[in-house]
């Protein structure tokens, strides 16, 4: 009997500490205890010639911009890693069931995980300070920091443009003898949307010294996009409109100078806008400059469709003073019959008739016009196909 009494009280004992709450006292005994003997400059295996195996998982949290003048994407990370240390771990039953603590990042060891890539050092406010232990000695570091890492871009469809910046994360300070990087996860954070890219994960490779993550992303057809589109297609539209427009109205070389400056400066704000150590030149850029061209082309035929316009019209017009005033001159001898002969009158019918051959001239200044029309609008449509079928071909 006595020994069943003392059995249920032992039992009773070890229920009330199971079931009893951690206190202040117990987690910092559980500190002193872990952390008496710790040293952070050593690494935490029993054995030095043991890897630590490190696992990482990062999750692209926020993606601010992508500069796509300087190659800079901007964006707020995630970067948990994971690793077993085998001098911190514990009996959860000797701390009132304490089974995991958090210690500051300074007082452990950690594997000093870095963006590779990186252009920029991120604040130290925009890390967190404490490291995650478990009983078992299983480890979580986790970072939330603001970046600005290299990323090649390739201007060629812009503005359809499609890219792949890599995100790589080493270690500072260990080599692969010391640290492997055995497993890593790269994730978009799917709430956070941005309204000027779409972004996915379209590559991920594992290293022993370092991961590597490719984040794709493609433009989005914005208003922005639409209304820097329209000014290439309207002067693309206006160009052919310079040869419908008549040289009557004095107006023709006039404009087309101006769609030529537009053309012009267009193309220079353009190329202020794309980056210059793009894989491949803009199609964009391209079509603009073969655009300008054309257009400078335009502006020289309308030139010589003007002038050959005014001295056309100008000799039509002496010629027409010279029949006028050589019939005035025919009425006024035609009228004393007595006088002019027969023979003397058909020779002055005859004199006007080789004024008459000067009319034709080697090209009327109509037909200029017209073959100009048909060859602007020939050269921009095989030009206009030709960059559209570029700008859909798949570009490595």
């Amino acid at each position: 009997m006595l020994l069943t009494e003392c059995f249920i009280y032992a039992l009773c004992s070890i229920i009330s500490i199971v079931n009893s709450d951690a206190t202040h006292n117990d987690e910092r005994l559980l500190k002193d205890s872990l952390l008496s003997n710790y040293r952070n400059d050593i690494k935490p295996v029993m054995n030095l010639s043991t890897t630590v195996n490190i696992n990482i998982f990062t999750t692209l949290y926020t993606l601010y911009d992508l500069d796509f003048v300087n190659n800079l994407l901007t964006a707020r990370y995630i970067i948990s890693s994971f690793w077993t240390d085998e001098n911190l771990n514990w009996n959860p039953l000797d701390y009132n069931n304490i089974t995991y603590i958090f210690v500051p990042k300074k007082k452990l060891w950690n594997p000093n995980l870095v963006m590779c890539n990186s252009l920029t050092q991120s604040e130290d406010k925009d890390s967190l300070d404490d490291i995650r232990i478990s009983y078992t000695g299983f480890l979580t570091m986790v970072s939330f920091t603001l970046l600005q890492t290299y990323c090649q871009v390739n201007a060629y469809s812009y503005p359809f443009d499609e890219h792949k910046c890599e995100i790589r994360l080493c270690s500072a300070t260990y080599d692969s003898n010391d640290v492997n990087l055995t497993s890593f996860a790269l994730y978009v954070y799917s709430n956070e949307e941005n309204y000027k890219w779409y972004m996915s994960i379209s590559d991920q490779e594992t290293y022993s010294s370092y991961v590597v993550g490719t984040v794709y992303l493609r433009r989005k057809l914005t208003v922005g996009i639409i209304a820097m589109l329209i000014p290439t297609v309207m002067m693309t539209i206006l160009t052919v409109f310079v040869f419908i427009l008549p040289p009557e109205s004095g107006e023709k070389v006039s404009l087309a100078t101006t769609i030529f400056l537009s053309n012009i400066l267009y193309l220079v704000q353009m190329d202020k806008n794309t980056p210059a150590n793009s894989k491949y030149p803009s199609l964009l850029i391209l079509y603009l400059m073969v655009l300008s061209m054309v257009s400078g082309i335009a502006t020289l035929g309308s030139v010589v469709i003007s002038k050959l316009y005014v001295n056309q019209s100008s000799q039509e017009n002496k010629l027409k003073l010279t029949e006028e005033s050589r019939e005035k001159l025919q009425r006024n001898k035609v009228a004393d019959i007595s006088i002019i002969s027969t023979d003397h009158s058909e020779i002055l019918m005859k004199g006007g008739l080789p004024c008459k051959k000067k009319r034709n001239f080697i090209i009327d200044y109509t037909q200029l016009d017209a073959i100009f029309l048909k060859l602007i609008i020939a050269v921009l449509v095989i030009i206009s196909i030709s960059f559209t079928s570029l700008l859909f071909s798949p570009m490595e």
